[in-house]
């Protein structure tokens, strides 16, 4: 079945959603969770089912749900997250969940009647921008995680998560895992966040998993002193941090040079220095590490790497360090291993990669660095990705663009996978 879709329409459907937000036009789309532009969001994507027909309500983690329901005792799932990071792109996450009704609507212009309950799902906060609560509503929903442990986590203006979902109406003690026999697939569409399909000219992305992830948070604590103290003799832990960087940054380049695509990549997403002086060292930096490979050892090398220049240089220069361990990626997916990348369903990637033969779409086959809320699914249902280029590999950015052709491409490959599974998985 070809779909009929226009990626003019389909971009016009993501720039009118993401008008719900707190910042627009030039400055991106800040949509966070238990917000009023979320509650607005939900709204329209609700009538947007009920206008397909589909049965749809909020569960207890405020995942926005519609069933196209035939009467089937398993459910195929397509769908992503709705919410964005602070003054993010158009595309990000949304466009997966548009996708997804866009594919129920051609398959109810053809009149085609499935086999399995069809549903869509809007994840809940999957980035984690205002809490820290990455993959909230699939963590939960899934059983990866127990809601009432986040609940002390606070945003930027001191609101608790369990004050925020309980002025929402969802208090978190009433949050629980559901059972997810009826799940035959779950299918996720969404840009891929970096440069690969663009980059190669490929119109679609069957991908295998998510490559392996490790955060830290880095403390190190210094000596306030004035700007006029001897350079040799200070403890200051910005250049100090600096330094540490700067071999992070060698390492990296070392280990991916001679491979055309890189084995591991290194982020410092968060920096905190803690002084407000222009004539005085800070006392104090905090920032955050994220290492992301394809290979879990040489990810662990990179960290212990670190480790030893940040125990160096404290003992040289008397710091005090302190290393807090923070989400990997077998825990965003409830899981114990973390040695392996998550890895998706390979029939599932088998039928989209036929799918996209079959249409004629250049494709790629490859892993996402990004996390998802696959990662929470993969593990207990079978479930699949497919990507769509980001021009430049844009992400997270108003910049974040996505070619109309490409996302037309993208539904009609997510249709046709759909149908295959529904004819015979």
């Amino acid at each position: 079945m070809k779909a009929d879709v226009s990626g003019s329409d389909i971009l016009r459907d993501l720039d009118y959603l993401a008008q719900f937000s707190a910042t627009n036009g030039q400055h991106g789309v800040t949509r966070l969770p238990w917000t009023s532009f979320d509650r607005d969001v939900v709204a329209v994507l609700q009538s947007r089912c009920e206008d397909l027909g589909m049965r749809v309500h909020l569960d207890a983690v405020n995942n926005l749900w519609a069933v196209w329901d035939v009467g089937a005792s398993s459910s195929i799932v397509m769908g992503s997250h709705r919410d964005s990071v602070p003054r993010g792109g158009r595309f990000d996450g949304i466009f997966g969940v548009v996708g997804a009704l866009e594919t129920v609507q051609q398959l109810k212009a053809h009149h085609y009647r499935p086999r399995h309950n069809i549903e869509i799902v809007a994840w809940n906060d999957e980035e984690g921008a205002r809490f820290g609560t990455t993959l909230f509503g699939s963590r939960i929903y899934t059983g990866a995680i127990q809601a009432v442990q986040w609940a002390d986590k606070r945003d930027r203006d001191n609101i608790s998560l369990a004050e925020a979902a309980s002025m929402a109406g969802y208090p978190l003690e009433q949050m629980f895992s559901n059972d997810l026999s009826r799940i035959a697939a779950y299918l996720e569409m969404h840009i891929e966040q970096g440069p690969w399909l663009d980059r190669n000219q490929c119109s679609i992305g069957v991908v295998s998993g998510v490559n392996v992830q490790f955060r830290e948070r880095i403390t190190l604590h210094g000596i306030r002193v004035h700007a006029a103290y001897s350079a040799s003799d200070r403890s200051d832990p910005v250049f100090a941090t600096a330094s540490v960087w700067h071999h992070l940054h060698t390492l990296i380049g070392d280990a991916n040079r001679g491979y055309l695509i890189p084995r591991v990549v290194a982020t410092i997403g968060q920096i905190d220095v803690h002084s407000h002086l222009i004539n005085a060292v800070p006392p104090e930096i905090v920032w955050s590490v994220d290492v992301r490979s394809s290979d879990a050892n040489l990810a662990q090398d990179i960290l212990e790497m670190l480790h030893r220049d940040l125990k160096f240089i404290g003992q040289q220069k008397g710091f005090a360090c302190d290393i807090q361990p923070l989400d990997t990626h077998a825990d965003l997916a409830g899981i114990s291993d973390a040695s392996r990348p998550i890895e998706f369903d390979q029939t599932l990637q088998a039928i989209i990669t036929e799918a996209t033969n079959q249409r004629g779409y250049s494709f790629q086959v490859l892993p996402s660095w990004a996390g998802h809320d696959a990662m929470a699914l993969a593990p207990r249902v079978p479930t699949a990705m497919i990507f769509v280029p980001s021009v430049d590999g844009l992400s997270h950015t108003p910049e974040e663009w996505t070619h109309p052709d490409d996302l037309a491409k993208g539904i009609d490959v997510l249709l046709n996978t759909m149908l295959m599974v529904d004819g015979g998985f």
